[in-house]
């Protein structure tokens, strides 16, 4: 046991040499009130510092290109999202999208409709201007209301409405999609005009799959209806997006999906004097040839880690040399006032 331990101690002192940490006894050591109050300041900058890192680590930084749009195949299709809800018998409603080539499909099968009870409730005015202020929605009924002498819509949360939602492939081509009632535009029963009610609430819209921070401009807004006979259009830009999130630890997160910008249009039909159209719900969308390439990245942990330790080090090594300088010059001032006096 006891050779075993001299021969450990023999073999450490090998390395003795090769110490680049030497120690310094505690008992050589002079601490001074300059010094501690220093360590107090390099602390407190040391900890900002640090915190300051730590949150340029965390934050998520956004990059983007533009591409040529490649993804116009027959193998590539384009998915409509709604949720829209529409103050008007859900027997009354049809949902239907027309392209550029003419195709035309109804989309019954594709998106429930749920009678339900209309709400003005989290939605705001659409204004295009996603940075104005919410307009308050029940103030503007009230106005109507008072203006219109009984505008037959105050009520409207009262009134029964019909509830779309769901999903659908759609050749990825600009084309249409709109929402009518029975017999207006298709075959089907005509639908007597007093029972037109085009007010609607749109709770989402989106072309593809959701990202992060993907911000639709239509989602959570209103249009209220105030004639029958009246034609609400949406002119949709739809952007393809290439999504790529470099945060994940194996690889690169990649999404094929769409953004949109849009302008809205709504016009009151009057066939008496020549002002005709179909009323309902027109989402007229365009795809730009033009692809966005979003990249969320954060920077990489070895990163973080070597500009810390470059920080925390650097300033230690910086203000002990100005520490060791202004201790020198005050030696040297202090030894030269001496030797006058003498």
């Amino acid at each position: 046991m006891v050779q075993a331990t001299i021969a450990t101690m023999v073999n450490w002192k090998r390395f003795v040499a090769l110490d680049a940490f030497p120690k310094i006894e505690k008992n050589y050591q002079n601490s001074t009130g300059s010094g501690g109050l220093l360590t107090i300041i390099v602390a407190v900058i040391l900890g900002f510092l640090a915190l300051s890192e730590t949150s340029s680590y965390l934050r998520v930084r956004h990059s983007y290109d533009f591409l040529v749009d490649q993804s116009r195949t027959h193998n590539h299709a384009l998915q409509i999202n709604a949720d829209i809800t529409i103050a008007m018998n859900c027997k009354y409603v049809r949902i239907d999208v027309l392209d550029i080539s003419g195709a035309s499909m109804n989309l019954a099968n594709d998106f429930t409709q749920t009678d339900t009870t209309f709400s003005i409730k989290d939605v705001t005015i659409f204004t295009g201007d996603k940075n104005q202020d919410a307009i308050n929605v029940h103030k503007m009924v009230q106005q109507a209301h008072r203006e219109s002498g009984g505008y037959r819509r105050s009520g409207i949360e009262a009134t029964g409405a019909c509830r779309i939602k769901g999903e659908t492939q759609v050749n990825k081509v600009s084309g249409m999609l709109h929402i009518t009632a029975t017999g207006h535009g298709y075959e089907g029963e005509h639908l007597a005009h007093d029972l037109l009610n085009f007010t609607h609430r749109i709770d989402r819209l989106s072309f593809g799959i959701n990202y992060p921070g993907l911000r639709n401009p239509l989602d959570k807004s209103l249009e209220l209806s105030f004639e029958n006979m009246e034609t609400f259009q949406y002119f949709i830009s739809v952007v393809p997006t290439i999504y790529i999130d470099d945060r994940v630890l194996l690889g690169q997160k990649i999404l094929l999906t769409n953004q949109y910008a849009v302008t809205d249009h709504r016009r009151v039909l009057r066939p008496e004097i020549g002002i005709s159209g179909v009323p309902g719900l027109f989402f007229k969308y365009e795809i730009e040839p033009i692809s966005v390439r979003v990249t969320e990245s954060r920077e990489r942990f070895t990163h973080f880690v070597v500009r810390l330790c470059g920080i925390i080090g650097g300033i230690f090594v910086c203000v002990g040399m100005v520490h060791h300088l202004v201790q020198w010059v005050t030696r040297m001032v202090a030894l030269s006032r001496s030797k006058q006096k003498l």
